[in-house]
């Protein structure tokens, strides 16, 4: 019976893990798009490593724990590059992501605006549409989203190497809920990190919603959180089967033996069915080119963490310099100035837009006559729109215009005439004012 239970998982496995090398194969040989492509490629790797982590669990069933506890905490992995996935569908430049959420983020600037317009404020997701609380500008709301994402990524390998620790010193007992040992307090430190987690990713998807409706992300969220589910009410079921005694022991194998197999072969059947929904939802095809590009650079770029901590980083840095009261977002704040001066945003102008919210082409480029001059002021600092040559002075300009002081109008010619050769003994020059 149980080198049946073997063979069945195994096949399952065996046929998801095919399946999705397949797509990833396809996916790293047409690495035309690595700014996306990258995310997809991790998320891909999610069906073959549950799957054959699911089926060795069967078989060393008496390092389970050790091996389940790795398994799920991949899940951080995806669902970090789910999120940078759909701002990457959002746009490919950071500046314009800032400007579009800066636009359309749940905020009480963006509240404001919209009172104006005579339209509804927007509210915070349920189960917290009660709370009132807002972030005070889309800038901020986009950070918080981020930053609610981000923590699991920190958080769960975290408790995973805690389980690990407390199973191999015999602290952690998968199979009891008592506060006595390390599963509660690990599960309940998971659950609440995964839930923030969500709730932050739906929660930035839904204003932005119009702008990735081409990409269908629905169906990608399905097709990773509904892996993420299944297994994790699919082992809760089976753990109270096995408490009110449906699923008991027999001379060759324990109750908790038995659960174990039973989740494996249902898991790797799971991924199985999973492995070609992914075929549909992270299709290969829109990056398809007749030119291969090398298979394990790409996995190497692929696999590259760089961007997450420096990510980290950045929000760490943001959070402290917005506790502080410091500017945060300079450069994204400029661009609102300069769209309420001037009436658009610089990104219209350049014709850089990415798409609109059905998706529509980019918008054609052309050249802005300024006919404002005018001093607005960001933070601090003075800011001076010019309309001659359809500039504006960046930040700080002022404050080194008043530390770098010029020459005056006779140094300056006397300068010039010097370096054009007019400085030999016996010329003369005389200059006069107009």
């Amino acid at each position: 019976m149980i080198q049946i239970g073997w063979v069945v998982s195994g096949c399952f496995a065996l046929v998801a893990v095919a399946v999705s090398f397949w797509l990833i194969n396809r996916h790293l040989t047409s690495y035309t798009n690595n700014l996306e492509q990258r995310y997809i490629v991790r998320i891909l790797f999610m069906v073959p490593l549950y799957a054959v982590i699911s089926f060795a669990s069967y078989i060393f069933w008496n390092h389970s724990n050790i091996l389940l506890l790795v398994r799920d905490c991949y899940e951080s992995t995806v669902l970090t590059a789910f999120f940078y996935l759909l701002l990457a569908y959002l746009s490919p430049d950071p500046h314009e992501q800032k400007d579009i959420f800066r636009k359309v983020g749940l905020s009480r600037e963006n509240d404001r605006e919209a009172r104006k317009r005579g339209e509804r404020p927007g509210h915070w997701m349920f189960p917290l549409s009660f709370v009132r609380w807002k972030p005070e500008d889309g800038l901020y709301f986009l950070q918080l989203m981020k930053w609610g994402v981000l923590q699991y990524c920190v958080i769960r390998p975290t408790t995973t190497l805690a389980g690990i620790i407390l199973d191999s010193v015999g602290l952690y007992c998968a199979d009891s809920w008592s506060p006595g040992w390390g599963h509660i307090y690990i599960t309940v430190i998971m659950s609440a990190s995964v839930t923030v987690a969500m709730y932050c990713l739906i929660q930035l998807y839904v204003p932005v919603s119009g702008h990735l409706a081409p990409h269908k992300p629905l169906l990608k969220l399905v097709a990773i959180k509904a892996v993420v589910f299944l297994t994790f009410w699919q082992a809760t079921f089976i753990g109270f089967f096995e408490d009110f005694g449906l699923i008991k022991d027999t001379p060759y194998m324990t109750a908790d033996n038995i659960a174990n197999g039973i989740s494996a072969i249902c898991e790797t059947f799971e991924m199985m069915v999973f492995a070609f929904v992914h075929i549909r939802a992270f299709t290969y095809k829109p990056y398809a080119s007749p030119r291969r590009t090398p298979r394990w650079r790409s996995l190497a770029h692929a696999f590259n963490f760089g961007e997450t901590l420096r990510e980290l980083a950045t929000g760490t840095r943001y959070m402290l310099n917005r506790a502080r009261g410091r500017e945060t977002d300079v450069c994204a704040r400029r661009e609102a100035v300069l769209e309420n001066v001037f009436g658009r945003s610089r990104l219209d102008v350049a014709g850089c837009r990415v798409g609109s919210a059905g998706g529509g082409e980019s918008a054609a480029r052309e050249k802005l006559v300024v006919g404002v001059d005018k001093t607005v002021h960001v933070g601090a600092e003075r800011q001076w729109l010019g309309t001659g040559d359809d500039y504006a002075y960046g930040l700080e300009y002022h404050m080194k215009r008043q530390q770098e002081k010029s020459d005056g109008l006779g140094e300056q010619i006397e300068k010039e005439l010097t370096k054009r050769g007019y400085d030999r003994p016996g010329t003369a020059f005389c200059w006069s004012a107009p």
